[in-house]
């Protein structure tokens, strides 16, 4: 009886991937080498033990897998787990329900959220909008930033209290920056906007004197539909709808994961930036962050993570 029991324990303990698993991180292709970049790739056996894929750099001889050098790299549980986690995370969990539905604890929850913003750090930088492109500003506060005048009350309106998330959209894709605190300038506004916005495109907008920048330097058509315009204006007619749109669900989005600061904010735009853009299907979801996981090549050790916190 104990020695069976002892055995289980001992199985559970120390987890082996099971058949499928393996086959699912065999079918992952890396595109180049986590030692020197190379892409000189080839297929080199498997690992007697797991029955991973091998494969060989050219360039420098090293040896690896799917996933040496990845966030996955040296798991400690299944890779399904992950896709449970991610699949909650994606339909708006808070990161410790998830956790709980995963039976992981709250600190393996939110190591694994910095893993998420890890793999997504950069994901919006290649979004360039089609020709038609809606952009605003929409305004969120973050209760660990709150500044207070004379030590009493909270700044009011648009004040440094309130984050400013610029957001442009084309109905398709779409792009999320924080820009800083209170309105934007038009330095600010530049920095944000014109990287995701070609040239000589129709901007459709409220009419903001900071967009101004964008429209003189990009040569681009302006389309003004100001506040007072359409406010109260019912969506199906409402010519910025497609912008509201966005704002409503991150909005929502956001509520789900109140507590954290500033410093977060910008991966949790990142995170929601993703959602948006990789359709409403949270298998395809899961599949895109995964391929994205796998050629990034970048580790975050557990150690690092909580030494940061």
């Amino acid at each position: 009886m104990v020695s069976d029991f002892l055995g289980s324990w001992y199985v559970t303990k120390h987890w082996r991937p099971g058949r499928k698993e393996i086959e699912f991180v065999n079918s992952l292709k890396p595109k180049s080498c986590p030692c020197c970049g190379s892409k000189d790739i080839v297929k080199k056996g498997k690992q007697k033990k797991t029955g991973l894929q091998r494969w060989k750099c050219k360039s420098c001889g090293k040896r690896f897998t799917p996933l040496t050098g990845t966030v996955f790299d040296s798991r400690k549980i299944p890779i399904a787990d992950w896709i449970e986690y991610l699949i909650h995370l994606f339909e708006y969990h808070s990161v410790s329900s998830a956790a709980y539905d995963n039976r992981n604890a709250d600190s393996t929850g939110y190591y694994w959220l910095k893993k998420v913003f890890f793999v997504l750090k950069g994901y919006q930088d290649d979004i360039v909008l089609k020709s038609k492109v809606w952009i605003d500003e929409t305004y969120v506060s973050i209760w660990k930033t709150a500044r207070t005048k004379k030590g009493t009350n909270e700044l009011r309106g648009l004040s440094r209290n309130q984050c400013c998330i610029c957001t442009g959209t084309d109905g398709k894709k779409t792009f999320l920056i924080f820009c800083g605190m209170g309105k934007p300038s038009s330095p600010k506004a530049w920095r944000s906007y014109s990287p995701h916005i070609p040239k000589e495109a129709t901007l459709i907008h409220d009419g903001e004197r900071s967009h101004n920048i964008l429209i003189e330097k990009l040569a681009l058509k302006s389309e003004v539909h100001s506040t007072e315009e359409t406010k109260g204006m019912p969506d199906g007619v409402n010519p910025m709808n497609e912008i509201n749109t966005v704002h409503r669900y991150l909005k929502r989005f956001l509520s789900r994961h109140d507590g954290f600061d500033t410093d977060e904010l910008q991966d949790w735009l990142n995170l929601f930036c993703f959602l948006w853009n990789e359709g409403p299907n949270d298998y395809d979801r899961v599949t895109a962050f995964i391929d994205r996981a796998v050629r990034k090549r970048a580790l975050l050790r557990y150690s690092e993570w909580a030494d940061s916190e």
